[in-house]
């Protein structure tokens, strides 16, 4: 029997404005001003209230789906999505002021955000992208990102054996307002792919907010049969449930980036994937919370990763307050077998 050929997995590209692929992409993710979206036919374009850094200005966040797919768009109240047969990339975005509670709007996001991947055939978030303003401000009584914490973790425990099924999930503070999320919906669920150096965020004490942050360090979805992509979380310089180096960017830098090879070893461990060094990864986004240390940072990164991973640094505020950087990535791969997804 002839197998079909394989197909391509997500790629993510950065390229310059002017770039006339940038014209074609199904989805386009561009940095700066004020968060929003729009959709036209087959293209969905995000826009991040996040300001980029250094080497990142007049560049864009490009994706070309799974096989090269082309893609339908649509809007459905507060979610506006691109849907092709292997997945829906969607963008939920409401009025969020910097003074306002986020539990509620974010309670109402995620049920809206589930309710309407259920209906377009995707039941499971694999990744989740998440930006609201002023995350580490005071809101009665309690940092404002433990209030989006706890309006996201409602929604999932009211989920049947949540833990088997979080995505992995970044979650930002921006300087503009509004409440924006986007994410990645499929058919199947993912593996989920957990730190052993770290406790797994569902389970932090409730030292860090009345509810757990809801996501898994990693997730590794299978978008064809011979292709995958693993999405890893935003990570940063926390080694079991404590933030580490307080103070020292270039510390800082190496912890998380040390949390993300152990992640790649997981997935390589009990996975048929083959990256097992940052080195390796296929694309980084990089969020400092102080521009100031956008020349540091760089040359620190290159140190570390030397030239062939592409990164985007962003102006960003972390969700620890005595944290300086958070790092993500991604990394997509032709497999020479089949995932073993539980």
């Amino acid at each position: 029997m002839i197998e079909p050929p394989a197909k391509s997995p997500l790629t993510v590209t950065y390229r310059r404005e002017e770039d006339p692929d940038c014209a074609v992409a199904p989805v386009v993710i561009r940095f700066g001003g004020s968060s929003g979206v729009e959709h036209r036919a087959g293209q969905l374009e995000i826009r991040v209230g996040l300001e980029p850094l250094g080497g990142g200005s007049g560049w864009v966040e490009c994706w070309s789906l799974p096989g090269g797919a082309a893609g339908e768009t649509g809007a459905e109240g507060a979610l506006t999505y691109l849907r092709s047969e292997e997945c829906l990339v969607g963008c939920w975005t409401a009025p969020l002021d910097a003074i306002e509670d986020p539990d509620p709007v974010t309670q109402r996001a995620y049920r809206e955000i589930l309710a309407g991947c259920r209906a377009l055939g995707f039941e499971y978030l694999v990744r989740v992208w998440n930006y609201l303003p002023a995350i580490n401000d005071p809101v009665d009584g309690q940092e404002r990102y433990r209030g989006f914490c706890s309006g996201r973790a409602r929604v999932f425990e009211a989920l049947p054996a949540y833990e088997r099924i979080l995505p992995a999930a970044t979650a930002i503070g921006t300087h503009s307002d509004g409440l924006l999320i986007y994410f990645i919906a499929t058919r199947e669920a993912a593996a989920r792919i957990e730190n052993p150096r770290q406790v797994s965020a569902y389970r932090y004490p409730r030292q860090y907010g009345p509810r757990s942050p809801s996501f898994a360090r990693a997730s590794l979805w299978q978008s064809g049969p011979r292709a995958a992509e693993l999405f890893i979380s935003g990570t940063a310089s926390i080694v079991g449930h404590e933030s580490r180096h307080v103070g020292d960017l270039g510390a800082q830098i190496d912890e998380s980036l040390r949390n993300i090879g152990v992640l790649l070893e997981q997935a390589a461990t009990h996975h048929p994937v083959h990256a097992d060094a940052p080195r390796e990864l296929s694309a980084l986004k990089v969020y400092l919370r102080r521009a100031a240390d956008a020349p540091a940072a760089e040359a620190h990164l290159r140190e570390r990763l030397g030239h062939d991973v592409p990164w985007l640094l962003l102006h960003g505020d972390i969700c620890r307050e005595e944290l300086l950087v958070e790092i993500e990535g991604l990394y997509s791969e032709r497999l020479t077998e089949t995932l073993a997804i539980p």
